[in-house]
């Protein structure tokens, strides 16, 4: 009995650190939960700096999002229309808002920790902080700016990925 119970805790650890280990491969629309929103680049535009922002859900290059692994459970995303990055518009700290820019594999500001919430669930962290990726309205406005929080109570920093493959 001993043994019996030993075995499935062992296989019940190994199975969630298989959960937990998940990689992230292909292109996705990142989606919140609460509010339905999908992360985009506002208004297609490529020029630097331009906001990150809820928009409602597309099969667009300007909504999808190819996940490119750095470590564990971080990535740099870069947006199918543009090639660019999301980073903090300026030092990370609560309320600050999120824009585009070029790619830049050492910079710290452009790399996301996936943390697993549940199924196919997840709180987006910039690493090396304690600020997640959260609505800059709680009912899904269009265009409302994305912004770096700390963490909350409910679901609106939870955000789900949606695969596609855009042509436009």
């Amino acid at each position: 009995m001993k043994k019996t119970n030993l075995w499935l805790t062992v296989v019940f650890f190994i199975l969630q650190l298989a959960v937990n280990a998940q990689t992230i491969k292909g292109t996705y629309a990142i989606q919140n939960v609460k509010t339905g929103i999908n992360v985009r680049i506002k208004d297609a535009n490529s020029k630097n700096g331009t906001p990150i922002v809820a928009y409602s859900p597309e099969n667009w290059k300007c909504e999808t999002w190819d996940f490119k692994q750095q470590d564990d459970k971080t990535y740099l995303l870069a947006n199918l229309f543009s090639g660019k990055t999301i980073q903090p518009i300026s030092s990370p700290i609560p309320g600050t808002t999120l824009n585009e820019q070029p790619i830049d594999a050492s910079s710290s500001l452009q790399r996301y920790e996936f943390i697993p919430m549940g199924k196919e669930t997840y709180l987006i962290k910039l690493k090396g902080t304690d600020l997640y990726l959260t609505p800059g309205d709680d009912q899904g406005e269009t265009n409302a700016p994305l912004k770096l929080a700390h963490k909350i109570e409910g679901n609106l920093q939870f955000w789900t990925l949606i695969e596609q493959h855009p042509t436009i």
